[in-house]
């Protein structure tokens, strides 16, 4: 009877201590696994570090070690996808971004990052896609959005690029770089005292930035505020980083030059001549340059130049037609006026200088013509409409 009542207990007993063995295996396995996460979180830190200081081997050794240890780490998976763009090895990033997304689907970083590959890869319908995904996901971070609006120009979607934007630009107000994007997109829709106006705001808030100087510079010359433009492109033209831009110093003699500085304009555009000196427009400027300031014979030969690299440009045809006026050579000036006309037949200026040789070659009827076709044009030109009253007096 005794041990009727004996062998329950035991079992019980038994019972007790493999369950009691069971737990605490358990909770070795649950110590080991927090160990090695929190071993992975310190080399994940390590790795980091060395990705940020350039240093890609080491960091590729450390986020290799790290994942032996904690293989389903969505930021070590990040990070080895970083490493491997480094590398140029953009399957094997495309890969362990998929491995990350499966990790923690809501980390916008995986898909800013397949943004980037398929970029690379020339597939920008694919790379559009991960870069909405990233702005979904996180739509504080600036880099995204600007990622997104540039698969939109890529894409042939420039507009709703430059919306996209703007209608960022207040969310982001303490940011100069939104405003310089919207400010270059601004300058390829032609709109360029909008684009002036944001790019000064992208100015005044990164004073140092001299890639936004610049923009603001060429926004202010394509726009005719050629005396504000000329203060910035000289300031930029002084620096190192920019004295050697013969772009640059182009804009800004033409500046001077329609500002009316033009002995300054002619020592800008000498630099520019020194600087590229098969740039047609270049010479064009100089000519100007010297015509304005009586030196007929010097603007003659920076003509001829420009015409000898570009036949048909119509401002160097335009200023050869000046000179031949000056020298009383009415039948040849009528030519190159013809000439430049025919270059752009949008120029009224050309128009009614081939108007106004007629003119003086005792053709009014013909001339007056010509400033009627101006005045079609163009109905509030004021040089045409004076020159046709010349006419009927």
């Amino acid at each position: 009877m005794r041990l009727k009542y004996t062998l329950p207990v035991i079992l019980t007993i038994l019972a007790l201590a493999v369950g009691c063995n069971d737990n605490k295996s358990k909770a070795k396995e649950e110590a080991r696994a927090k160990w090695s996460k929190a071993r992975a979180t310190v080399l994940y830190g390590l790795a980091k570090d060395q990705y940020a200081t350039g240093n890609f081997e080491p960091a590729r050794k450390t986020v290799t070690d790290a994942l032996r240890i904690d293989p389903d780490n969505g930021q070590l998976r990040v990070l080895s996808a970083k490493l491997a763009i480094e590398a140029g090895s953009l399957e094997l990033a495309e890969k362990e971004l998929e491995r990350a997304r499966q990790v923690n689907p809501k980390d916008p970083e995986a898909d800013y990052l397949s943004g980037v590959v398929y970029q690379r890869w020339q597939r920008p319908d694919q790379a559009y896609s991960f870069y909405n995904s990233a702005c979904e996901k996180d739509p504080n971070e600036l880099a995204y959005l600007l990622a997104k609006s540039e698969m939109l120009v890529v894409m042939g979607r420039s507009e709703e690029a430059l919306h996209l934007l703007q209608d960022k630009v207040v969310y982001f107000e303490h940011s100069a770089v939104i405003r310089d994007a919207v400010g270059q997109l601004l300058l390829g829709f032609k709109k360029y005292d909008e684009a002036a106006t944001v790019l000064r705001e992208a100015s005044i808030l990164a004073t140092n930035d001299l890639t936004i100087r610049e923009h603001l510079g060429l926004a202010l010359f394509f726009g005719g505020q050629y005396r504000d433009a000329a203060s910035e492109l000289d300031t930029l033209v002084k620096n190192e980083q920019y004295a050697k831009r013969g772009d640059l110093w182009l804009a800004l003699g033409r500046s001077q030059l329609e500002s009316g500085s033009v002995r300054q304009a002619r020592q800008s555009l000498e630099t520019a001549a020194q600087l590229d000196a098969t740039n047609a427009s270049v010479w064009v400027a100089l000519g100007r340059s010297a015509f304005q300031l009586g030196d007929f014979k010097r603007a003659e030969l920076s003509v001829r130049r420009a015409l000898a690299m570009d036949p048909d440009n119509g401002e160097a045809r335009l200023l050869m037609g000046y000179l031949r006026l000056k020298q009383n050579k009415l039948q040849e000036a009528l030519v190159c006026f013809q000439r430049a006309s025919n270059a752009d037949k949008s120029d009224t200026t050309s128009l009614c200088m081939v108007g106004y040789t007629l003119q003086k070659l005792g053709r009014r009827e013909e001339a007056a013509r010509y400033y009627a076709k101006a005045l079609k044009l163009k109905p509030a030109d004021d040089m045409a409409k004076k020159l046709l009253a010349s006419v009927a007096e």
